[in-house]
């Protein structure tokens, strides 16, 4: 497993990312693909994604990281938020920026 993968599934809002990536490629995760078929910049991009929705007003990790999900909920987002933000300082690279552009599978 690369590295990248491996602190990506640390997460857990990556973990859950993965299963919605699959989903949108009509792949099952873990039985027909896994994320070390997608490449960093898809990880990346992803990651990027799901911290933005945690400041997206009415998104339901936005209402967590504001409390409005309770203090236990609160605690999990900041805590998301915080590995989410060191992951992509970590991983991310100038061609993260062209990832759209190019094939997300590896294989």
């Amino acid at each position: 497993m690369r590295p990248i993968v491996k602190a990506a599934l640390a997460i857990p809002e990556m973990q859950f990312a993965f299963e919605c990536i699959c989903a949108d490629d009509s792949r099952k995760f873990g039985k027909e693909i896994t994320p070390d078929f997608y490449c960093d910049e898809v990880i990346v991009s992803e990651a990027e994604y799901r911290l933005s929705t945690y400041f997206e007003d009415g998104h339901i990790n936005d209402d967590m990281r504001l409390g409005e999900e309770g203090a236990e909920g609160k605690k999990i987002a900041q805590k998301d938020v915080r590995m989410l933000k060191a992951f992509i300082k970590k991983y991310k690279t100038m061609d993260s920026m062209w990832s759209k552009y190019t094939n997300h599978l590896i294989k």
